[in-house]
């Protein structure tokens, strides 16, 4: 967060915005090569709608974040997630 903040400031003046994206759990095939099916079941079930993130869904949040609509925003920390149970 602080990096992300930090950079922000110092590129704001050249007209560059500086985010971040923090998903909690997201599904990826490399997840699944290094967890087990026990941990991704609990972790799963400890989400609010009860599932992972998709890849697309963290990506929508990364597509506001370069588009026109985020122009405001600099130095943000975005957490894609719906929330721990």
């Amino acid at each position: 967060m602080a990096l992300t903040r930090c950079a922000a400031l110092e590129a704001a003046e050249f007209g560059v915005r500086v985010n971040a994206v923090a998903p909690s759990l997201a599904m990826h095939p490399h997840l699944v090569k290094v967890t087990t099916p026990e941990l991704l079941r609990e972790l799963t079930a400890r989400e609010a709608f009860g599932r992972y993130a998709e890849p697309w869904e963290v990506a929508n949040v990364i597509v506001f974040l370069v588009s026109g609509y985020s122009s405001y925003m600099t130095g943000e920390v975005v957490s894609v997630s719906s929330q721990h149970a």
